[in-house]
């Protein structure tokens, strides 16, 4: 014995459109049957061609014009996500984490700091040189430039308790960030705060990330991290 399933003809509808747009039979702009014509060749109800098409205009396979028709939609190009690795806070979830400051300072905005952080060159930031410790090896090393009008006690906090990121999240939210990747080998001053013994060992992953409150930067940070234990997109087991 075997059992039949009966497919909805709404589907078979979807079904017959879709493989005429796949095909390139029906190019972008293409007028597609109407809902009379459908449900005459179908045997159906306008109700269930209806259906179909708006289904397939929710899909974004069709653009639906009112008194004029449906019509072969351009594909939407969507652009690949990237999983971004939150270094610190994987570590903090296996307990192993702990930090080594650098400095914390006040300092004077050169031209550059000054034209990422959109300020005016010699106005005052905060500046924080942190190493991010994963069972006391180095794992990230991060250098963070911090606007004082929107955290003003951003250098009096304890960092070994709460990383620079979370307490700016907590004073002043952003409700925007940009992110910029790229390899780099690192300096030398770099390679001796993540204890990277060979001038050959290798590029490291350079994360630059900028967050936004309204028209205001809150922070530039510049994340260095060693290569070899630094990978791009969500984990494939």
């Amino acid at each position: 014995m075997s059992d039949t399933v009966k497919i909805p003809r709404f589907l078979l509808i979807k079904q017959y459109i879709e493989n005429h747009i796949a095909s390139g039979s029906w190019p972008v702009g293409t007028r597609v049957p109407s809902e009379n014509d459908l449900a005459v060749s179908f045997s159906v109800s306008r109700m269930t061609a209806r259906r179909a098409l708006k289904e397939l205009d929710d899909q974004g396979f069709l653009n639906r014009a009112p008194g004029r028709g449906s019509f072969v939609a351009k594909p939407q190009v969507r652009a690949p996500h990237i999983e971004l690795r939150n270094v610190v806070q994987n570590i903090q979830n296996l307990g192993r984490y702990s930090c080594r400051i650098v400095s914390l300072d006040s300092i004077h905005a050169d031209m550059f700091i000054a034209k990422t952080m959109r300020v005016n060159v010699d106005d005052e930031l905060y500046k924080g040189v942190f190493v991010h410790l994963d069972a006391n090896k180095p794992a990230q090393l991060e250098e963070i430039y911090v606007n004082p009008s929107l955290a003003p006690a951003f250098i009096k906090q304890n960092y070994q308790k709460v990383v620079a990121d979370a307490y700016l999240n907590w004073v002043a939210q952003p409700n925007h960030t940009e992110y910029q990747l790229s390899a780099i080998m690192p300096s030398a001053a770099q390679r001796r705060q993540l204890e990277l013994t060979h001038e050959g060992e290798g590029p490291c992953i350079k994360i630059t990330k900028r967050h936004w409150a309204q028209e205001l930067v809150i922070s530039l940070s510049i994340l260095i991290n060693p290569s070899d234990s630094y990978h791009l997109g969500a984990e494939i087991t």
